[in-house]
């Protein structure tokens, strides 16, 4: 069987990548040919087909679609309405997510949905279109009881069974199949606090008046502690020195991002990471870090630690106030997060849907 693989592969987001791996790795095992979606606008970027070692034909990505036998969504977020309320988003968000699955449809070909967020489905065209797809697909599985709410609610009549994020079995899969990626030491005696970066401007904006402040006093507190600064995706070397210059005197150490299986053994050796991002939160918590989160996209982010039973580590980051960070770090600084066991083998069954 030749499987395509779809989602959100076309930037250097540190957990659709993770995503594209996991995936590709599972559907190999069950035999199949893998090959990515390879539009020239939001196919695979160059990015991913670095790191997984693929050559996309983008010129021939609709010939690819023919050969396929069967489309699969990997984990992410895109069965959820565009950011931005405007017509050009809306257009890009279906252009970018829908489109190859329209193809599938009328070809009649199976479509899986494998470990997504999905709703609020508020945006009539985009929605209309999803409720299509997921309504087709030979199965379904989101990654929390609040997406399938969102499906129940708009009306979607389908099976959709909940699972877990996919991600929670990123410490099996770099013990079984990253053994060569090296570990990352710290210093004798330190701590690593990890603190997330954003090249968003509003984000940036809040990182630099609340977030930051607020780390300062908690590492003149604690001078166990060692700052990391690290960020989810390729960024100019800018931002990072722009983070910096805003922890001067604090002796950050910059991480910059490249290779996401490095940037995971960073995170796996982190004691507290402070982040705005899903994935690096359920990374760490997977590795048993402690982890406190700010989310700018907070409804996706709070329904992962609601899941968990850890809310109160999840705060909106235009909620959040000096207090609240500087109170959560040090309320949560020797609390790791222990993920149960049922919610691995939950996160277990979006590969198991898999085709074979």
């Amino acid at each position: 069987m030749r499987v395509m693989l779809h989602g959100a592969i076309n930037m250097s987001n540190y957990g659709d990548y993770l995503f594209a791996e996991l995936f590709g790795h599972a559907l190999k095992k069950n035999g199949a040919e893998v090959v990515y979606y390879a539009h020239p606008k939001y196919g695979i970027s160059d990015y991913f087909a670095k790191y997984l070692g693929v050559t996309p034909d983008r010129a021939g990505y609709k010939r690819a679609m023919e050969k396929s036998d069967a489309l699969v969504f990997i984990s992410g977020g895109y069965f959820v309405e565009p950011l931005r309320k405007t017509l050009f988003s809306e257009y890009r968000h279906i252009r970018r997510y829908m489109d190859p699955a329209a193809y599938f449809m009328k070809a009649g070909k199976p479509i899986y949905i494998s470990g997504v967020g999905a709703g609020p489905f508020e945006n009539a065209a985009f929605s209309k279109k999803a409720k299509k797809v997921i309504e087709y697909a030979s199965a379904v599985t989101v990654r929390n009881e609040e997406s399938k709410k969102y499906c129940e609610d708009y009306g979607i009549n389908k099976d959709v069974t909940v699972t877990a994020d996919t991600a929670l079995l990123i410490k099996e899969y770099m013990d079984a199949e990253k053994k060569d990626v090296a570990g990352f030491e710290t210093g004798d005696g330190e701590k690593m606090l990890l603190f997330h970066i954003d090249g968003n401007p509003q984000v940036k904006s809040r990182l630099k008046d609340t977030a930051a402040p607020a780390v300062r006093e908690f590492l003149k507190k604690h001078p166990e502690y060692r700052l990391y600064l690290a960020a989810d995706g390729v960024k100019d070397r800018a931002l990072y020195d722009e983070f910096a210059a805003v922890f001067a005197g604090c002796e950050p150490v910059i991480l910059e991002y490249d290779d996401p299986w490095v940037f995971t053994r960073q995170i796996e050796r982190a004691d507290l990471i402070v982040t705005t991002k899903l994935h690096v939160g359920i990374v760490g918590s997977s590795f048993g870090c402690s982890v406190v989160s700010f989310p700018y996209v907070s409804n996706k982010t709070k329904r992962f630690y609601k899941q968990i039973g850890e809310e109160k580590r999840c705060v909106s980051l235009s909620e959040a106030g000096f207090g609240d960070v500087l109170g959560a770090l040090e309320e949560y600084k020797d609390k790791k997060i222990v993920i149960p066991d049922e919610l691995k083998e939950k996160a277990r069954m979006n590969l198991k849907i898999l085709p074979r």
